[in-house]
């Protein structure tokens, strides 16, 4: 078979790019990704800010109602005509105060929690008042003001034309809770109250002053120029349930999104668990860096929510222009490196080159010059060498015929000796390269995992544990311990560590292991069997390293049945009482005949993400330890791996 010959050229720059690229690339990815996260991390934070601003405004409108009713409260008319039972001296002025303040109702009510006179509805009167958190507080003396629902019926009660106002028809929407609603004929109210009290201070009655919020899209816009620039394009919405009725949220056609929904996910922790959401959300129609505050009626209970939120894409864009940054550097310095390494492996190659075709005309019996060799390294070494050599040889050349075939074999010695230097220096420049690639990407890849675990668990900390974010950080952290776990088996298997023995119940460390194997696979498609005898079974052993034993074969027994099955651990004595046993056995799809040689050999692996260690670093702690492992498998009907430790002794207890 004819041999491919590669230049030591080639071989130079393949070792000098390998290491470059690897490097770049990394530094792409990890570089990326945390200026990514960091940038995401920083609008999240700053919509979060936007939403304090928003509860501001949304605040700073409930007193400004308040400060109305309080001024109001103040006139001796309403007082007067309150204990007259005369309304027509404080009709003018509450008809006036309704209209120029554009306050939806303004009624007067007396300490009987009777109303006496609505302003926006002045023929209906008399009903009565009894579960209003705000008149109670008001009739107790106190100026309050917040967010209340009012039915249809109580809505027509203040205005004929206002349940008609409020009622806002339901648009089916993505990622919404399922419902069979037409239409939202609730309304929402900003509510102030304050007492009206006669000339000794005594409280008569209450002023309530209602602004309906279904519809009115003033205080919205408000927060959105308060909070965002135009370019940026953030929205904000009040919801009433989960129900957008006052939204500068546009779909399609730009038109407010009034009487859209609320994303199922959302509504599950904010309308029903009251709690803030601050993370990216489907809005409508797009996926936008979004947060939710639940707002809460006077009697304490979730009524609605306030929203503010930008779009995700113009972060996308952002992320895809870095990308397009770091692939111009990488071309970039690839070009660079490579003319750079082109220029370095012809220099250093060219004493070889000349070497060599000394080597050649030599072995074709011409007459050679001495190659020059302007070095002081292995290379001018040998040239020196190869020269020494050359004039050796052509100095025979010229003594007696009888000597000719000593000085050929001699000849011959020097050529091998040529040759096996040439190998020699191949093998160490490959090496070197293999030794920077180790290093490299050893470095590349411990420092930024560090940071990502550092990270996600601060991430970790301050996600709420029922949050719906929870399972993907920790999913997060799953994939990094996997990640730890495979550069373990590496440095394990490479370099044994010594053992830290210690006396320990095997059935407790068992136990203690499918305790919290379900933190790594759900567990709920298993039936899981533990067959222990009662006594102690005490060995001696590095108790970690037997864990992670263990661990990998519980592991690899509940891999081994994908769509579920019976995992049985048996934990006694073998038959002459000097070593503990202990067995997994599954009735997954077994191991073939012609692996089961194979399995414990470094490498080998018959699964798509497996590293072929798992097993090798297994066998290796066991014979640390002095003891034994076995496995019976059956294609089709399962596999059991059984391990041999001995007991601790008297002494060691």
């Amino acid at each position: 078979m004819h041999r491919v010959r590669v230049s030591i050229r080639r071989k130079l720059l393949f070792a000098t790019l390998t290491p470059l690229c690897v490097a770049i690339l990394l530094s792409w990815f990890i570089g990326a990704s945390l200026i990514t996260d960091r940038v995401f991390k920083q609008a999240q934070q700053k919509v979060l800010g936007d939403l304090n601003s928003a509860r501001k405004t949304h605040q700073d409108q409930i007193n400004h109602l308040t400060g109305i009713v309080k001024v109001a409260a103040l006139s001796p008319e309403i007082t007067d005509s309150l204990m007259t039972g005369r309304p027509e001296k404080f009709e003018g002025m509450l008809h006036q105060l309704l209209i120029s303040e554009k306050i939806t109702f303004l009624n007067v009510i007396d300490d009987s929690r009777i109303v006496r006179y609505r302003t926006a509805n002045p023929g209906t009167k008399g009903d009565h008042l009894p579960d209003d958190p705000l008149i109670t507080a008001a009739l107790n003396g106190e100026l309050t003001g917040g967010v209340q629902i009012y039915s249809t019926e109580r809505l027509s009660r203040e205005n004929p034309e206002l349940a008609k106002n409020a009622a806002v028809a339901i648009r089916p929407t993505l990622h919404s809770r399922p419902g069979t609603r037409q239409e939202e004929q609730r309304g929402m109210l900003l509510i102030a109250a304050s007492p009206l009290r006669d000339n000794e201070g005594r409280v008569i009655g209450a002023l309530q002053a209602g602004f309906l919020l279904n519809g009115d899209n003033g205080l919205v816009d408000t927060i959105t120029r308060t909070v965002y620039e135009q370019a940026e394009g953030g929205a904000a919405t009040i919801f009433l349930g989960d129900v957008r009725i006052a939204t500068t949220v546009r779909d399609s056609t730009g038109e407010r999104a009034t009487g859209t929904l609320m994303s199922e996910e959302v509504a599950r922790v904010v309308l029903d668990q009251g709690k803030r959401w601050s993370d990216r959300a489907f809005v409508l129609n797009d996926w936008y860096l979004s947060a939710y505050e639940p707002i809460i009626d006077s009697a304490g209970a979730v009524i609605g929510a306030l929203y503010v939120g930008m779009p995700e894409k113009p972060l996308l864009r952002m992320r895809s222009s870095l990308n397009l940054i770091f692939a111009g550097v990488l071309i970039f310095v690839t070009l660079i490196g490579i003319w750079l390494s082109t220029w370095i492996s012809r220099r250093l190659a060219q004493p070889i080159r000349a070497l060599a075709e000394g080597s050649r005309r030599m072995a074709a019996g011409e007459q050679i010059e001495p190659v020059i060799v302007d070095s002081d390294d292995e290379i001018g070494l040998l040239a020196e060498e190869f020269n020494t050599m050359t004039k050796e040889l052509m100095a025979l050349q010229q003594t007696l015929e009888q000597k000719v075939s000593e000085r050929t074999t001699q000849l011959e010695e020097k050529n091998q000796q040529l040759l096996n230097a040439q190998k020699e220096l191949a093998k160490a420049e490959r090496l070197a390269g293999l030794g920077l690639l180790a290093a490299g990407v050893a470095h590349e890849i411990n420092n930024p995992l560090a940071i990502i675990r550092g990270n996600t668990e601060l991430l970790q900390d301050e996600i709420p544990s029922e949050a719906e974010a929870r399972e993907e950080v920790e999913a997060i952290m799953v994939e990094i311990s996997r990640i730890e776990r495979i550069v373990g088996h590496l440095r394990v298997f490479s370099k044994r560590e010594n053992l830290q023995p210690h006396p320990f119940d095997i059935r407790r460390l068992l136990d203690n292991i499918l305790d919290q194997i379900g933190h790594q696979i759900p567990l709920h498609p298993y039936s899981i069997k533990r067959h222990y005898i009662d006594s102690e079974i005490v060995v001696i052993g590095d108790e970690e390293r037997l864990r992670q034993v263990f661990s990998n074969l519980v592991l690899n027994g509940l891999q081994a049945m994908p769509e579920g099955g019976k995992l049985v651990l048996d934990a006694s004595f073998t038959e002459d009482g000097r070593s503990a046993c202990v067995s997994v056995s599954d009735n997954g799809s077994g191991i073939k005949a012609e692996h089961l040689e194979q399995i414990f050999t470094p490498f080998f692996t018959t699964k798509a993400r497996g590293t072929g260690l798992g097993l090798a670093v297994t066998y290796g702690i066991i014979t640390d330890h002095g003891g034994e492992i076995r496995v019976n498998s059956t294609e089709g009907a399962g596999t059991a791996f059984t391990v041999l430790l001995p007991l601790a002794a008297p002494e060691d207890l």
